[in-house]
């Protein structure tokens, strides 16, 4: 990775990204005018009491290669305008090199226009050029516009699971947040796609996810290659009778899909039903497979819902 590469103007036809600069203090606390950017921006306890010295938190991260913010402009039409400063944009690194997590602002008059949509864009561009694998946004529960933002650009969250920060509190209100992931490694399809009959041998399963785990040490543990490694492994431990691990196997899948906010992989609820089968234990099996048709979703990958319900009304 080069930072440097990641600290400089980043431009579209309308738009220009501009590395901020200690001129920029005024601009900048000029924007916590607006009660939404001061209600919804997390700010660092030191610069709570003056805006202007977030340029100098940022400058600090600039010489340490820790992130960068970014002025957001708008780019004049002709000449009888001049360019405009819309907002900003920053990142910061988070636990390693590889994860980085972004905030922005945009005054009220310029937004919905698609500033917000093109910026995030543009980082998250340069980020994966120097090999970024994830990009993170913490935004308020109440932000919906920032919100629609991040999932415009393919973000998920698990909106089950708030973060609830002391330093967000205002005036006795605790301000709930959720943590909105993007994956920005490309993963095979062919890795995580295929149905694996009900009926599928081990001799049929193992070279599936055998597969699947030299594309995790390729590529790292990638959400979707995980939560389908753990179904794979699910499959295997019931056929070889150790329905505890299964179960458990089953049960880390879901637990990865809900934490990522992505879909949970609604046939493990099936073998949950299966395992009680097994076992004996009559009570739940048809909690879980209505469980089944209550996560259901259009995954050819998966069991079908007339299989589910064929299931039930055995």
């Amino acid at each position: 990775m080069d930072f440097n590469r990641i600290n400089q103007e980043l431009k579209t036809d309308k738009l220009l990204l501009k590395p901020i600069t200690t001129n920029d203090r005024i601009f900048i606390s000029g924007m916590f005018n607006d009660t939404e950017i001061k209600r919804y921006y997390i700010v660092p306890k030191e610069a709570q009491q003056d805006y202007k010295r977030l340029v100098d938190y940022w400058l600090n991260d600039i010489r340490n290669g820790a992130g960068t913010c970014w002025i957001i402009i708008e780019k004049s039409k002709g000449i009888f305008s001049h360019n405009k400063q819309v907002g900003f944009i920053a990142f910061e690194f988070r636990d390693t090199l590889k994860n980085a997590r972004i905030s922005y602002a945009i005054l009220p008059e310029f937004r919905r226009k698609g500033f917000a949509v093109t910026s995030v864009k543009l980082v998250i561009e340069r980020l994966k050029q120097e090999r970024v694998e994830r990009i993170e946004a913490d935004i308020d529960r109440d932000n919906v516009n920032s919100e629609k933002v991040v999932e415009k650009l393919g973000f998920t969250a698990n909106k089950r699971s708030a973060l609830v920060d002391p330093e967000m509190m205002r005036d006795g209100e605790i301000r709930l947040r959720a943590l909105w992931k993007k994956e920005l490694i490309e993963i095979k399809k062919e890795t995580t796609n295929g149905r694996i009959p009900l009926n599928a041998t081990l001799e049929e399963i193992v070279p599936v996810i055998n597969k699947l785990v030299n594309e995790i040490n390729l590529k790292g543990q990638h959400p979707e290659l995980l939560i389908r490694y753990f179904y794979l492994l699910g499959r295997i431990k019931f056929l070889e009778r150790n329905y505890e691990e299964s179960q458990q196997a089953f049960g880390q899948s879901n637990m990865i899909s809900m934490n990522e906010g992505l879909p949970q992989i609604h046939e493990n609820y099936y073998w949950f039903a299966k395992i009680k089968e097994f076992t004996g234990e009559t009570g739940g099996i048809k909690m879980y497979l209505e469980f089944a048709l209550e996560n259901y979703n259009e995954n050819p990958n998966y069991i079908s819902k007339s299989e589910i319900e064929r299931e039930l009304n055995r």
